[in-house]
Protein backbone atom coordinates (compact mmCIF):
# COMPACT_ATOMS: atom_id res chain seq x y z
CA UNK A 1 0.00 0.00 0.00
CA UNK A 2 2.54 2.36 0.57
CA UNK A 3 4.17 1.91 -2.53
CA UNK A 4 0.93 2.96 -4.39
CA UNK A 5 0.95 5.98 -1.93
CA UNK A 6 4.31 6.87 -3.28
CA UNK A 7 3.23 6.57 -6.84
CA UNK A 8 0.22 8.99 -5.89
CA UNK A 9 2.30 11.67 -4.53
CA UNK A 10 4.68 11.40 -8.20
CA UNK A 11 1.77 12.06 -9.54
CA UNK A 12 0.99 15.12 -7.47
CA UNK A 13 4.30 16.18 -7.84
CA UNK A 14 4.04 15.91 -11.97
CA UNK A 15 0.96 17.73 -11.72
CA UNK A 16 2.29 20.05 -9.54
CA UNK A 17 5.37 20.55 -12.07
CA UNK A 18 3.06 21.71 -14.91
CA UNK A 19 1.33 23.90 -12.71
CA UNK A 20 4.00 25.83 -11.67
CA UNK A 21 4.94 26.37 -15.45
CA UNK A 22 1.84 28.09 -16.17
CA UNK A 23 2.47 30.08 -13.11
CA UNK A 24 5.99 30.55 -14.86
CA UNK A 25 4.79 31.20 -18.03
CA UNK A 26 2.03 34.08 -16.43
CA UNK A 27 4.29 35.55 -14.50
CA UNK A 28 7.41 36.66 -16.66
CA UNK A 29 7.05 37.27 -20.45
CA UNK A 30 7.85 34.02 -22.16
CA UNK A 31 11.02 35.08 -24.54
CA UNK A 32 14.37 32.37 -25.15
CA UNK A 33 16.49 34.55 -22.55
CA UNK A 34 13.63 33.84 -19.84
CA UNK A 35 13.14 30.66 -20.97
CA UNK A 36 16.69 29.84 -20.57
CA UNK A 37 17.37 31.59 -17.48
CA UNK A 38 14.50 29.60 -15.77
CA UNK A 39 16.37 26.23 -16.98
CA UNK A 40 19.80 27.51 -15.63
CA UNK A 41 18.08 27.66 -11.86
CA UNK A 42 16.21 24.51 -12.54
CA UNK A 43 19.44 22.60 -13.28
CA UNK A 44 20.96 23.80 -10.56
CA UNK A 45 18.62 22.84 -8.19
CA UNK A 46 17.72 19.48 -9.25
CA UNK A 47 21.56 18.92 -9.53
CA UNK A 48 21.53 20.12 -5.99
CA UNK A 49 18.83 17.57 -4.92
CA UNK A 50 20.51 14.97 -6.55
CA UNK A 51 23.70 15.66 -5.01
CA UNK A 52 22.05 15.32 -1.50
CA UNK A 53 20.41 11.95 -2.95
CA UNK A 54 23.37 10.43 -3.55
CA UNK A 55 25.20 11.20 -0.77
CA UNK A 56 27.68 14.46 -1.96
CA UNK A 57 29.47 11.26 -4.30
CA UNK A 58 28.08 11.21 -7.67
CA UNK A 59 29.11 7.99 -9.37
CA UNK A 60 30.78 9.00 -12.69
CA UNK A 61 30.97 6.53 -16.21
CA UNK A 62 31.86 7.73 -20.13
CA UNK A 63 28.23 6.13 -21.12
CA UNK A 64 26.62 7.79 -18.67
CA UNK A 65 27.99 11.09 -19.09
CA UNK A 66 27.39 10.68 -23.02
CA UNK A 67 23.27 9.62 -22.32
CA UNK A 68 23.35 12.43 -19.33
CA UNK A 69 24.70 15.28 -21.81
CA UNK A 70 21.87 13.97 -24.56
CA UNK A 71 19.13 13.92 -22.13
CA UNK A 72 20.18 17.57 -21.29
CA UNK A 73 20.25 18.85 -24.93
CA UNK A 74 16.40 17.19 -24.92
CA UNK A 75 15.50 18.96 -21.82
CA UNK A 76 16.52 22.82 -23.26
CA UNK A 77 13.91 22.98 -26.06
CA UNK A 78 11.48 20.87 -24.00
CA UNK A 79 11.14 23.37 -21.50
CA UNK A 80 11.46 26.28 -23.85
CA UNK A 81 8.48 25.10 -26.15
CA UNK A 82 6.89 23.87 -23.17
CA UNK A 83 6.38 27.83 -21.30
CA UNK A 84 5.68 29.31 -25.19
CA UNK A 85 2.61 26.26 -25.51
CA UNK A 86 1.63 27.07 -21.77
CA UNK A 87 1.02 30.68 -22.59
CA UNK A 88 -1.18 29.73 -25.50
CA UNK A 89 -3.32 26.97 -24.62
CA UNK A 90 -4.66 24.52 -22.04
CA UNK A 91 -2.79 22.98 -19.11
CA UNK A 92 -4.98 19.94 -19.18
CA UNK A 93 -3.94 19.30 -22.81
CA UNK A 94 -0.41 20.20 -22.54
CA UNK A 95 0.00 17.49 -19.75
CA UNK A 96 -1.75 14.87 -21.65
CA UNK A 97 0.41 15.09 -24.78
CA UNK A 98 3.64 15.73 -22.55
CA UNK A 99 2.65 12.46 -20.60
CA UNK A 100 1.48 10.34 -23.27
CA UNK A 101 4.49 10.91 -25.92
CA UNK A 102 6.53 9.78 -21.81
CA UNK A 103 4.56 6.23 -22.70
CA UNK A 104 4.06 5.69 -26.72
CA UNK A 105 7.54 6.61 -27.68
CA UNK A 106 9.55 4.08 -25.63
CA UNK A 107 6.84 1.63 -25.73
CA UNK A 108 7.25 1.55 -29.74
CA UNK A 109 11.43 2.22 -29.40
CA UNK A 110 11.32 -1.43 -27.07
CA UNK A 111 8.84 -2.64 -29.17
CA UNK A 112 10.59 -2.15 -32.87
CA UNK A 113 14.48 -1.67 -31.90
CA UNK A 114 14.90 -4.39 -28.40
CA UNK A 115 12.43 -6.86 -29.76
CA UNK A 116 9.72 -6.57 -26.99
CA UNK A 117 6.94 -8.70 -27.30
CA UNK A 118 3.56 -6.26 -27.88
CA UNK A 119 0.37 -6.94 -26.13
CA UNK A 120 -3.03 -6.55 -27.48
CA UNK A 121 -3.95 -4.25 -24.78
CA UNK A 122 -0.84 -1.87 -25.87
CA UNK A 123 -1.80 -2.22 -29.39
CA UNK A 124 -5.41 -1.07 -28.64
CA UNK A 125 -4.02 1.44 -26.19
CA UNK A 126 -2.41 3.18 -29.46
CA UNK A 127 -4.80 3.06 -31.84
CA UNK A 128 -6.76 4.91 -28.92
CA UNK A 129 -4.08 7.22 -28.25
CA UNK A 130 -4.09 8.20 -32.07
CA UNK A 131 -7.73 8.78 -31.91
CA UNK A 132 -7.43 11.08 -28.84
CA UNK A 133 -4.54 13.77 -30.73
CA UNK A 134 -7.13 12.80 -33.75
CA UNK A 135 -9.74 15.00 -31.73
CA UNK A 136 -7.47 17.09 -30.34
CA UNK A 137 -6.30 18.29 -34.01
CA UNK A 138 -9.84 18.12 -34.87
CA UNK A 139 -11.20 20.68 -31.61
CA UNK A 140 -8.24 22.89 -33.07
CA UNK A 141 -9.45 23.02 -36.49
CA UNK A 142 -12.69 24.10 -35.03
CA UNK A 143 -11.86 26.87 -32.60
CA UNK A 144 -9.72 27.92 -34.88
CA UNK A 145 -12.43 29.15 -36.91
CA UNK A 146 -13.47 31.92 -34.75
CA UNK A 147 -9.83 32.69 -33.13
CA UNK A 148 -6.94 33.49 -34.09
CA UNK A 149 -3.84 31.33 -35.16
CA UNK A 150 -2.29 31.10 -32.19
CA UNK A 151 -4.30 27.46 -31.58
CA UNK A 152 -2.74 26.36 -34.08
CA UNK A 153 0.65 27.22 -33.08
CA UNK A 154 -0.20 25.45 -29.83
CA UNK A 155 -1.15 22.22 -30.81
CA UNK A 156 1.91 22.20 -33.04
CA UNK A 157 3.93 23.08 -29.90
CA UNK A 158 2.05 20.27 -27.93
CA UNK A 159 3.06 17.73 -30.36
CA UNK A 160 6.61 18.65 -30.43
CA UNK A 161 6.73 18.39 -26.77
CA UNK A 162 4.75 14.73 -27.10
CA UNK A 163 7.76 13.60 -29.17
CA UNK A 164 10.35 15.17 -27.44
CA UNK A 165 9.36 13.62 -24.22
CA UNK A 166 8.74 10.66 -25.36
CA UNK A 167 12.44 10.93 -26.66
CA UNK A 168 13.87 11.62 -22.88
CA UNK A 169 12.02 8.11 -21.92
CA UNK A 170 14.01 6.37 -24.70
CA UNK A 171 17.43 8.09 -23.33
CA UNK A 172 16.26 7.10 -19.52
CA UNK A 173 15.27 3.61 -20.80
CA UNK A 174 18.48 3.27 -22.87
CA UNK A 175 20.89 4.11 -20.42
CA UNK A 176 18.64 1.77 -17.77
CA UNK A 177 19.81 -1.35 -20.34
CA UNK A 178 23.69 -0.15 -19.73
CA UNK A 179 25.86 -2.46 -18.06
CA UNK A 180 27.82 0.38 -17.05
CA UNK A 181 25.69 3.29 -16.14
CA UNK A 182 25.71 5.00 -12.56
CA UNK A 183 22.81 4.59 -10.40
CA UNK A 184 20.02 7.09 -10.92
CA UNK A 185 20.50 9.94 -8.43
CA UNK A 186 24.39 10.09 -9.88
CA UNK A 187 22.50 10.27 -13.42
CA UNK A 188 19.96 12.85 -12.78
CA UNK A 189 22.69 14.68 -11.05
CA UNK A 190 25.00 14.65 -14.16
CA UNK A 191 21.68 15.74 -16.40
CA UNK A 192 20.49 18.06 -14.22
CA UNK A 193 24.46 20.29 -14.23
CA UNK A 194 24.44 19.82 -18.01
CA UNK A 195 21.01 20.99 -18.34
CA UNK A 196 21.78 24.25 -15.94
CA UNK A 197 25.34 24.43 -17.85
CA UNK A 198 24.07 24.10 -21.82
CA UNK A 199 21.10 26.96 -20.81
CA UNK A 200 23.73 29.15 -19.02
CA UNK A 201 25.79 28.83 -22.20
CA UNK A 202 23.25 29.36 -24.59
CA UNK A 203 22.16 32.66 -22.39
CA UNK A 204 25.52 33.90 -22.30
CA UNK A 205 25.31 33.91 -25.96
CA UNK A 206 22.75 36.25 -26.35
CA UNK A 207 23.52 38.54 -23.68
CA UNK A 208 26.96 38.77 -25.00
CA UNK A 209 25.68 39.04 -28.84
CA UNK A 210 24.28 42.45 -27.42
CA UNK A 211 20.69 41.97 -28.98
CA UNK A 212 18.27 44.54 -28.56
CA UNK A 213 16.56 44.36 -25.39
CA UNK A 214 18.04 40.90 -24.37
CA UNK A 215 19.42 42.11 -20.79
CA UNK A 216 15.91 43.89 -20.51
CA UNK A 217 14.17 40.55 -20.68
CA UNK A 218 16.75 38.90 -17.95
CA UNK A 219 15.61 41.35 -15.39
CA UNK A 220 12.15 40.43 -14.63
CA UNK A 221 13.37 36.77 -14.14
CA UNK A 222 15.47 37.94 -11.16
CA UNK A 223 12.67 39.13 -8.95
CA UNK A 224 11.63 36.44 -5.93
CA UNK A 225 8.58 35.08 -7.35
CA UNK A 226 10.14 33.72 -10.60
CA UNK A 227 12.91 32.79 -8.76
CA UNK A 228 11.26 30.66 -6.63
CA UNK A 229 8.78 29.43 -9.45
CA UNK A 230 11.75 27.93 -11.16
CA UNK A 231 13.30 26.71 -7.91
CA UNK A 232 10.10 24.98 -6.72
CA UNK A 233 9.75 23.01 -10.84
CA UNK A 234 13.50 21.84 -10.23
CA UNK A 235 12.39 20.46 -6.89
CA UNK A 236 9.41 19.19 -7.95
CA UNK A 237 10.49 17.61 -11.05
CA UNK A 238 13.49 15.59 -9.50
CA UNK A 239 11.50 14.44 -6.36
CA UNK A 240 9.00 13.28 -8.55
CA UNK A 241 11.65 11.28 -10.37
CA UNK A 242 12.73 9.82 -7.14
CA UNK A 243 9.32 8.71 -6.78
CA UNK A 244 8.93 6.38 -9.65
CA UNK A 245 12.33 5.10 -8.17
CA UNK A 246 11.58 4.28 -5.22
CA UNK A 247 8.37 2.37 -6.02
CA UNK A 248 9.69 1.12 -9.32
CA UNK A 249 11.66 -2.13 -7.31
CA UNK A 250 8.01 -3.07 -5.64
CA UNK A 251 5.57 -2.31 -8.39
CA UNK A 252 5.51 -3.64 -11.71
CA UNK A 253 6.30 -0.98 -14.52
CA UNK A 254 3.52 -2.23 -16.63
CA UNK A 255 0.96 -0.89 -13.79
CA UNK A 256 3.49 1.80 -12.24
CA UNK A 257 3.62 3.96 -15.43
CA UNK A 258 0.12 3.88 -16.80
CA UNK A 259 -1.13 4.96 -12.75
CA UNK A 260 1.42 7.92 -12.71
CA UNK A 261 0.68 9.09 -16.64
CA UNK A 262 -3.11 8.69 -16.33
CA UNK A 263 -3.31 9.94 -12.77
CA UNK A 264 -1.14 13.33 -14.38
CA UNK A 265 -3.75 13.49 -17.10
CA UNK A 266 -6.27 13.36 -15.05
CA UNK A 267 -5.37 15.65 -11.76
CA UNK A 268 -3.57 18.36 -14.17
CA UNK A 269 -7.17 19.06 -15.99
CA UNK A 270 -8.90 18.81 -12.16
CA UNK A 271 -6.47 21.57 -11.34
CA UNK A 272 -6.59 23.29 -14.74
CA UNK A 273 -10.36 23.53 -14.08
CA UNK A 274 -9.85 24.61 -10.43
CA UNK A 275 -6.63 26.94 -10.66
CA UNK A 276 -7.42 28.41 -14.02
CA UNK A 277 -10.75 28.30 -14.39
CA UNK A 278 -9.87 26.05 -18.06
CA UNK A 279 -12.99 24.01 -19.29
CA UNK A 280 -12.24 21.83 -22.28
CA UNK A 281 -14.33 21.72 -24.93
CA UNK A 282 -16.57 18.25 -25.64
CA UNK A 283 -13.88 16.92 -28.28
CA UNK A 284 -11.53 18.28 -25.60
CA UNK A 285 -12.67 16.69 -22.79
CA UNK A 286 -13.31 13.25 -25.45
CA UNK A 287 -9.27 13.01 -26.18
CA UNK A 288 -8.35 13.59 -22.46
CA UNK A 289 -10.68 10.91 -21.60
CA UNK A 290 -9.68 8.59 -24.44
CA UNK A 291 -5.88 9.42 -23.01
CA UNK A 292 -6.42 8.36 -19.37
CA UNK A 293 -8.21 5.06 -20.99
CA UNK A 294 -5.21 3.89 -23.01
CA UNK A 295 -2.96 4.39 -19.94
CA UNK A 296 -4.93 1.68 -18.35
CA UNK A 297 -4.75 -0.53 -21.45
CA UNK A 298 -0.97 -0.16 -21.65
CA UNK A 299 -0.67 -2.21 -18.41
CA UNK A 300 -2.22 -5.66 -20.01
Amino acid sequence: MIYYLIIFAAVSLFTAQFVLTRLFSRTVRETPVTALGMLVIFGAVGALTALVGCGGRPAYSWVSLLLAAAFAAVMVPYYTLGIKALSLGSLAVYSTFMMLGGMLLPFLYGLLLLAEDPTAGKLIGCALLTLAIFLQGVAVGRQEKSESGSRGRFFLLCLAIFVINGMTGVISQTHALQPRGVDEWSFTFWSSSLTALFSFLLLALRLLGRREGAKEELAPLLAWRPLLLAAALGLCTTLGNFCILLAAPHVDASVQFPLISGGTIALSALAALLLFRERPSRLEGAAILGACLSTVLFAF
